[in-house]
């Protein structure tokens, strides 16, 4: 019989597995190449948005955000000098929860996620992209550091070697997420410009990256995905409850 505290040692294994391969893929590079992990930018997936495709965005979820009694343009202009910030910093008031169903364009997608809390997100120069036959792509710069400590404070010490602080990465496959469970068929994954060997993207890797990856959208509270997939004119189609009042503030 499997009890508790031996569930929570196979978890914490399994993450150890995942972050031990990241570490030696990371430091067995070449030097020369260094560089490219954080002080180069990310793959470029060539989708380029707008401020208006940012609004349109913000139109279809409806989600309204107030920060430090700041809203609409006041807002806006401050988003373009804003620093970056610990989630424990701060309280989050999420509010008028609706049932939402929408569509966003790579466009639109990428402005949302780049956007919306900039000061709070932990990717930079993301883009997000729906290929013909329905695989997605994504590529931004990481801010491991504040990773590890807003959401995986409780494995970070599990990681045998040391990352950089930020991390290019890039991915490629089959993802969707349903009842706010990640489903991922990796076809590729790219640690800054090192590939992830095929064995590691095989079903134990890929369970372990579905257990923890949504915690980066499920710290929302009541957040309900029923679905997250992609359609045929190569858009993201969105089903499920969101917040539609942000208010954030210091504690």
């Amino acid at each position: 019989m499997l009890i508790k505290g031996d569930t929570m040692s196979e978890d914490k294994g399994k993450t150890k597995y995942v972050f031990a391969v990241a570490g030696v893929l990371i430091l067995g590079s070449l030097f020369g190449a260094y560089a490219s992990f954080s002080l180069l930018g990310p793959k470029d997936l060539g989708v380029r948005y707008t401020h208006e495709d940012y609004l349109s965005a913000l139109q279809k979820t409806g989600i309204q955000v107030e920060y430090e009694g700041m809203t609409g343009e006041e807002l806006e202009e401050y988003k373009k000098n804003a620093e970056k910030k610990s989630i424990h910093d701060y309280d989050f008031e999420f509010s008028e929860y609706e049932r939402k169903e929408f569509t966003l364009t790579n466009e639109e997608a990428t402005a949302l996620l780049n956007e919306l809390a900039p000061g709070f997100w932990w990717f930079d120069d993301l883009q997000v992209k729906v290929l013909p036959d329905g695989t997605m792509e994504g590529s931004s710069k990481a801010d491991i550091g504040r990773l590890k400590t807003d959401l995986y404070s409780d494995v970070a010490d599990d990681v045998p070697l040391p990352l950089p602080d930020s991390l290019n990465i890039y991915s490629k496959g089959r993802v969707s997420v349903v009842n706010n469970q990640l489903n991922g068929n990796p076809e590729s994954f790219y640690l800054g410009p090192v590939p992830l060997s095929d064995k590691y993207l095989e079903e134990e890797s890929v369970s372990t990256m579905e257990e923890y990856f949504p915690r980066i959208y499920t710290v929302v509270p009541g957040l309900e995905i029923s679905s997250l997939t992609s359609n045929s004119n190569g858009e993201f189609v969105f089903d499920g409850v969101i917040p539609q009042k942000v208010s954030v503030t210091k504690k």
